[in-house]
Order: structure tokens, then C-alpha cells, then sequence
């Protein structure tokens, strides 16, 4: 294991993606607080600019994954790695200056342009897997899931931890433009790759380009199911997320530090689920597993709706960490957010695997773009779904949970095809 880890083929690559990610959430968290605590806007007002920061982040994604995935298989990778890596040092310098500035419109717009970098580092990485460690796809996408999600817990805690300080706009500023020439400098050492595809044509239309990937992808059945499975993934991941506020404070009565507290448990969750699924496809198929994981995926997302719905209010007044830690039914939400994440974590690693190996290496970059595009439609069409049914009372805040298990459900019946696919 340590010797694929530190490998020159590995190690140089997985450092430059842990340090992009880990910056991103610095800056989105960082933000988010900015926003909500230092900037004197009215409740609404401030609401409206975080779900606007979101969809920013979000955006770039239709747009520019055709174009991410074609480059990416046209020319050599290690040059667009440095050259991404640029543009993000250029993009946090920037950032710096707007922070300290605390010119909120500028800031949304460079967050514009950090989630338009996203989108074109996305194919690359899930290309080089493939390509520079062909032998090693689950092991290689289990460390990758596991750094994205430590990543954002560690973004997340550093970017609210710097921003609230005295000085927190400049040592934020600063931090982000430390993180990104360390990306940069890691991103040199990332070997020589040459391109997949020289002879391909570029569509620089980005409908036409959405139209073709999605057209050659959806035409492969496996390979659809695959791309769909992971599309579920990550709604169903955005959607729990994004309840956890709510549940917290209309649920649980909790005050604000248990939606910390919930959402590092979940990233822990994630990551552990993806490194087991790393050890235990060293003796089975983890394909064979997809379906008994979402199965009890959506048996402790069940569990927490019933457990919500058993949960007593004793008082108006807001409950803190200390004192609600202290109830020991508080344990069994503890206990159904890290199990059903860690089973959302092993079932997202052999799909995704999967999905490498499935696709032709020429246009790899490509098939993951029109992944990107499909995960994004996925997240912005389940989280309107969802807060449309909310908001006018189809269904409760804990009820989203027992939706989110007939998703998981509907899953494990959708991809149990998969189990007989080839072993990877």
C-alpha cells in the first residue's frame, strides 16, 4: 500500500488534487461565514447569497465539461495540471485583494471562476487514474475519495477557523494563496503523460459539445448505469448534506456547532467507506457489494427518520453540544450518519472504477466530463425537487430522509445488473 501511495506515478498527483480540493473549501466555507456573520446583511438577504454562492460553484459545470473532458484527452496532462494550477494562484491572489476589500460581488464572481477551474481539473483527474495506475483503478479511486472528503473537512474547519479571526479576511487571503502555489509546485512533479487523443477535434461549443458527449456515452448500457449509479451518489450526498442545518436546529433543537459536528462525521463516514472498499477488493469483487451497500444505505437513512420522528423537544431553548451528547438516544443519529455514509463511500469507489475501465482510453477524460455534467443536473434537480416538497409541506424536513431511502432503494435495484459485470 505505502509503496503505490508514495509512488512517482501516484503520490505527486494525489497531493496536487488533495491541495485543489482543500482550497476550494477553504475559500467556499470561508465565504459562507463571511456572508452570514461579518457582513451586516438581514437574514433573507444573506440566505439568498449563500444558495446564490452554491449555485455559482455548481454552474460551471454544464457549460465547460465538454470542453474540460476534450482538452484533457487532446494534450499532454502534466502541462494542463501546471497550467490549471497557474490560473488558480492568479484566481487566489485575487481572492486576497477582494476579501480584504470585502467586496462580496467580486468574491461570488471569483467563486465563479474557482468552481470553472474545478471543471477542468475534474476529467484530468479520473483520466490519469486510469491511465498511470491501470492496475491499481479501485485502490487508486478509494485514496482519491478519501483525500476529496478529508479534503472538504479540512477546508471546512480551517476556512471557518481563519475568517472569524481578528485579522480573518487577510490570514484567509493568504492561506489560499499559500495552498495554491504548494498545489503548483506539487503539480510539477506530476510525470509526463502523453496525450490520448492529439488528432481530436475540439468543439468549442459548449451545447454541441454536451450533445455529442452525452449522445456517445448513453449509447453504452454499462457504461450508463454506471455514470446514472454515480449521479445518484452524489444528489443523494448533496441532498444530506444540505438537510443538516434544518434537521439540527427544527429537529434536534440543536444550536449550530452539532451542523459542524454532523457534517465532519459524514465526510469521516464517506472516507472510511471508500478505503474499505480499498481492502476489500483485495480479496472479493467489490462490484458484487453495490447492491447489499445501498440496501443498507437506505436502511440508516430509514432509521434516521424514525429515530427523528421519536425525538422529544424538551424546550424552546436551543440545546448545546455539551449537553445534548449527553442524551443517549442522540447516539443512534451519531451512529446512522457515519453508517449510512461509509456505505455511500464503498459503493461510490468500484463504480467509479468501473466507469474508468469501461471507458476507451482515448476518450476517457470526455466520459468523465459527461459524468460531471449528469452529476450536476442530478444535484440541482433533486435539491429544487426536494425544497419545493419542503417548502410547501408535501413532505417534512426529517421526511426528506425516508425519501432519500427509497432513492438508495430504487439504486441497489437500478446497478444490481453490475454484480455479474466483469471483475475489475
Amino acid at each position: 500500500m505505502k509503496r503505490f501511495f508514495f509512488s512517482n506515478a501516484f503520490f505527486p498527483f494525489f497531493s496536487t488534487m488533495f491541495l485543489g480540493a482543500f482550497n476550494d473549501n477553504i475559500f467556499r466555507y470561508a465565504l459562507s461565514i463571511f456572508i452570514v456573520y461579518q457582513c451586516g446583511y438581514s437574514a433573507e438577504r444573506a440566505s439568498a447569497l449563500t444558495f446564490a454562492a452554491t449555485a455559482l460553484l455548481m454552474l460551471p459545470q454544464f457549460p465547460f465539461s465538454p470542453l474540460a473532458g476534450e482538452l484533457a484527452d487532446k494534450y499532454p496532462q502534466q502541462k494542463l495540471f501546471r497550467w490549471i494550477k497557474l490560473v488558480e494562484i492568479i484566481l487566489m491572489v485575487a481572492t486576497l485583494g477582494a476579501f480584504r476589500l470585502k467586496n462580496v460581488p467580486l468574491l461570488l464572481i471569483l467563486l465563479f471562476f474557482m468552481g470553472t477551474q474545478s471543471a477542468f481539473f475534474s476529467p484530468l483527474k479520473y483520466a490519469y487514474i486510469r491511465r498511470n495506475t491501470p492496475e491499481e483503478l479501485v485502490r487508486g479511486n478509494a485514496y482519491v475519495s478519501a483525500g476529496t472528503y478529508l479534503a472538504i473537512l479540512g477546508g471546512m474547519m480551517l476556512g471557518i477557523a481563519l475568517i472569524q479571526g481578528s485579522h480573518g479576511t487577510l490570514l484567509t487571503g493568504l492561506i489560499l494563496v499559500v495552498v495554491a502555489v504548494a498545489g503548483y509546485f506539487s503539480s510539477r512533479k506530476i510525470g509526463t503523460l502523453p496525450p490520448a487523443d492529439p488528432d481530436l477535434k475540439i468543439h468549442w461549443d459548449p451545447l454541441t459539445g454536451c450533445r455529442i458527449l452525452l449522445h456517445d456515452i448513453l449509447r453504452n448500457k454499462t457504461l450508463s448505469k454506471c455514470i446514472i449509479g454515480l449521479s445518484i451518489f452524489w444528489m443523494a450526498g448533496a441532498l444530506y448534506v444540505s438537510q443538516l442545518a434544518g434537521f439540527c436546529r427544527h429537529i434536534l433543537n440543536a444550536r449550530e456547532e452539532l451542523v459542524i459536528v454532523f457534517t465532519l462525521l459524514f465526510s469521516i463516514g464517506v472516507a472510511l467507506g471508500a478505503c474499505i472498499a480499498a481492502v476489500y477488493h483485495k480479496y472479493f469483487n467489490a462490484l458484487r457489494a453495490i447492491t447489499p451497500a445501498l440496501l443498507l444505505m437506505a436502511f440508516f437513512t430509514a432509521d434516521l427518520f424514525f429515530a427523528a420522528t421519536s425525538w422529544e423537544r424538551n424546550s424552546e431553548t436551543l440545546i448545546g453540544l455539551l449537553e445534548i451528547i449527553r442524551i443517549p438516544r442522540f447516539w443512534r443519529f451519531t451512529a446512522d450518519l457515519i453508517l449510512l455514509a461509509a456505505c455511500g463511500g464503498f459503493y461510490f469507489v468500484p463504480l467509479s472504477a468501473l466507469m474508468q475501465k469501461l471507458a476507451d482510453a482515448r476518450a476517457l477524460a470526455r466520459v468523465v466530463a459527461a459524468n460531471n455534467i449528469l452529476n450536476a443536473i442530478a444535484i440541482t434537480a433533486g435539491s429544487i425537487l426536494t425544497g419545493v416538497l419542503v417548502s410547501s409541506h408535501v413532505i417534512s424536513i426529517e421526511g426528506v430522509f425516508l425519501l432519500i431511502a427509497g432513492l438508495n432503494v430504487c439504486a441497489a435495484c437500478y446497478l444490481f445488473p453490475l454484480r455479474n459485470t466483469q471483475k475489475l
